[in-house]
């Protein structure tokens, strides 16, 4: 049996509870697949945007690894979103147990890339859209 940890992202703590990362482990599907029985010691999210800084992610393993953890896994909400991934992962080596960068299967980095890139088209072109209208209005006399 391997006891394994969970650090997810704090900021998208408020939008997921775990749905796609506790079905899973259940199901052993995604990154849980290569596991013959599984332990969750503790599912916690990363301590809050650090920008760059390890003390809040590290604090959090360390916990999971006091708890038992012998792996942590970052959920996909951290391994795809999070700007300071690089810096964390090389600082979550420190801790001396195996980082598994995702949890469920789901949209791969190339997906996740996309995705961003349609999201961010969409914004400038409602602030183009919102500019048009500014200058129309002040155009009028």
């Amino acid at each position: 049996m391997v006891k394994i940890g969970i650090i997810r992202c704090d900021e998208n703590s408020e939008r997921c509870a775990g749905w796609n990362c506790f079905p899973a482990i259940a199901n052993k599907t995604g990154e849980f697949e290569k596991y013959d029985k599984i332990e969750l010691v503790g599912f916690d999210t990363c301590g809050g945007c650090g920008h760059g800084r390890t003390d809040k992610i590290l604090k959090q393993a360390r916990r999971l690894k006091k708890q038992g953890a012998e792996v942590i896994h970052l959920g996909n909400c951290l391994a795809f979103d999070c700007p300071s991934k690089g810096v964390y992962l090389k600082a979550l080596k420190r801790i001396g147990i195996p980082i598994v960068e995702r949890t469920h299967g789901g949209p791969s980095p190339a997906q996740m890339a996309a995705y961003k890139a349609a999201a961010e088209a969409k914004k400038a072109k409602a602030a183009a859209a919102r500019k048009a209208r500014k200058e129309r209005q002040q155009a009028q006399p």
